[in-house]
């Protein structure tokens, strides 16, 4: 019975200093950096982008983190001409998602005047070479030519990058050419030698291939959808409330 009393002490005492200690987190971020958010104004954005970029630097928790963000969204949002593509970079880097960051990074390039946010990537044309004599090299059977293939020009690389479209993923297409070495080589599939043609097609046609052949390539997830004109979905902040007031951001800069 005592032994169980001293275990509920124990649990009330930790409760109580984890208790204590979110109350104090909370705060604590906005203490650190209180003074630099009071001065901040519209007026001058790359203020906020200065101080995104050492709050990112010395973040040491997922608060001071949300602050960075929140900063180069500000920044982003209130000078997009000179600012926007470097904040939206930035906070590619913060993504707590492969979406999310995809997502950024096509902003920058929209927000930047670079182009569209289709999904697409361009391999160095000899990293494509190196891999579609792999890809011959298996069709032969030959696999000890297929992994040397993949050895040049850094064409392995490119199959992890496409794994998604290779039946069984690249892992699988590696194994299967290091078996035909010790085995002679299994007959062909039929259907994974058209996958592979196909592959190799929608990378040589790049950015002119065509929807089917990008779905081949990067499957069929949704498009990602960037709106610039509208900036608080774009940037994830409410650019008309950029001053820092009472530990919170404000419409009204008075204070």
């Amino acid at each position: 019975m005592i032994r169980l009393f001293c275990r509920v002490l124990r649990y009330a005492a930790c409760a109580c200093i984890a208790g204590s200690l979110a109350a104090q987190s909370a705060p604590a971020v906005a203490t650190r950096w209180q003074e630099r958010l009071a001065t901040l104004d519209p007026v001058r954005p790359y203020d906020y982008f200065e101080l995104a970029e050492e709050v990112a630097d010395a973040a040491a928790s997922e608060a001071e983190r949300e602050l960075a963000r929140q900063l180069f969204g500000l920044a982003g949002a209130l000078d997009t001409e000179r600012l926007g593509r470097s904040a939206m970079l930035a906070l590619a880097q913060f993504a707590t998602d492969v979406r999310e960051r995809d997502r950024a990074l096509a902003a920058a390039e929209i927000v930047g005047g670079r182009g569209g946010a289709r999904r697409t990537f361009r391999p160095n044309p000899d990293q494509i070479e190196a891999l579609a004599r792999a890809f011959s090299s298996y069709r032969r059977g030959d696999g000890r030519k297929a992994l040397a293939a993949l050895r040049q020009s850094d064409a392995d690389a490119l199959l992890q990058k496409i794994s998604g479209a290779i039946p069984g993923g690249a892992d699988a297409f590696r194994a299967e050419c290091a078996s035909m070495r010790s085995s002679g080589g299994p007959a062909i599939d039929t259907d994974m030698a058209r996958s592979l043609l196909l592959v190799e097609l929608a990378l040589r046609r790049g950015d002119a291939r065509s929807a089917s052949l990008d779905i081949i390539l990067n499957g069929d997830e949704p498009l990602l959808e960037i709106d610039r004109t509208d900036p608080q979905a774009l940037w994830r902040v409410d650019p008309d409330k950029p001053w820092w007031r009472d530990g919170a951001w404000s419409g009204n800069g008075n204070g």
